[in-house]
């Protein structure tokens, strides 16, 4: 398991996570930049790396907060049955007091973090500047979905016994190439530390809020600019990507929404250039 002090041995990204804070309640976030407040939310399994090639670029322009979620990464750990809605409060909580005294904040999510950024700009009423959410979720079960991904407790059932490192890297490398990589070149050593070390740190279901229903509404109650971006290939779109927009354009005539070619999932990390200059372009103008 890779410390908060080692390195992360890969070049042109982060060589050692940076400090973080808590907020009162708490949540873990590290700030990059300065200038308006961009809070960036992961996805399930997640921390902030997520968002590790995108926030020094981001940083350029903006604030960048990038938090852990409740139950996440560095983030204090809340009950497993504490109900949806205290939950995406308790989110809330953290990015308003995150992001006191700034009359005007960006709100940017991934995945499961793209539902809770939606309820987010909701609560946070005139003071959400814009919205993006990459790859998001809230928009139903995934029924007819192709594929399961692989957990410790399977293989452990399937191996008889305890497996190793080894087998549990070989894992987490064929679950990111089944759901969040088109690129399978990109399952390096760095991605299958850190999706590892994710998931032995997520202590929350996403699924609660990733396959709720919520994202249109959202959308619909939002006065602020919103942006979808999707990777044409993103394993997570069940219903696909043309409904999921189609439900958030019936009620906002105005999104913007980009499918980016020849990548998946995780896009902000398999087509960071252009997910970094489409923000940069969408959030700067908001």
């Amino acid at each position: 398991m890779i410390d908060a002090a080692d390195t992360l041995a890969m070049p042109g990204r982060w060589f050692a996570e940076p400090s973080f804070e808590r907020t009162s309640h708490g949540v873990a976030y590290r700030a990059f930049g300065s200038g308006e407040p961009l809070v960036l939310l992961h996805g399930g399994a997640g921390n902030w790396l997520h968002w590790v090639r995108n926030v020094d670029a981001l940083a350029e322009q903006f604030q960048v907060i990038a938090i852990d979620q409740p139950c996440y990464g560095d983030s204090d750990a809340v009950p497993w049955e504490t109900p949806e809605e205290e939950y995406l409060a308790l989110c809330h909580a953290a990015v308003d007091e995150m992001t006191a005294g700034a009359e005007r904040v960006h709100l940017g999510g991934f995945s499961f973090g793209g539902y809770i950024a939606a309820e987010i700009a909701v609560r946070m009423g005139v003071r959400t500047a814009s919205l993006s959410m990459t790859g998001g979720a809230g928009y139903g079960r995934p029924v007819g979905r192709g594929f399961t991904l692989g957990s410790r407790r399977k293989l452990r059932e399937d191996l008889g016994r305890e497996p190793t490192d080894a087998e549990l890297r070989a894992m987490h490398g064929e679950n990111l190439g089944k759901l969040m990589l088109w690129d399978k070149a990109l399952i390096d050593d760095w991605a299958i530390d850190m999706q590892k070390r994710n998931v032995e740190r997520t202590r929350f279901d996403s699924r609660r809020l990733s396959w709720a229903h919520g994202t249109p509404g959202c959308v619909d109650q939002l006065s602020c600019p919103v942006m979808i971006l999707y990777g044409e290939h993103d394993a997570a779109c069940i219903p696909p990507i043309e409904e999921r927009i189609a439900r958030c354009r019936a009620v906002n005539p105005d999104l913007v929404s980009h499918i980016l070619p020849d990548c998946g999932h995780w896009a902000m990390y398999e087509a960071s250039d252009r997910v970094n200059a489409l923000m940069l372009d969408f959030h700067g103008g908001a």
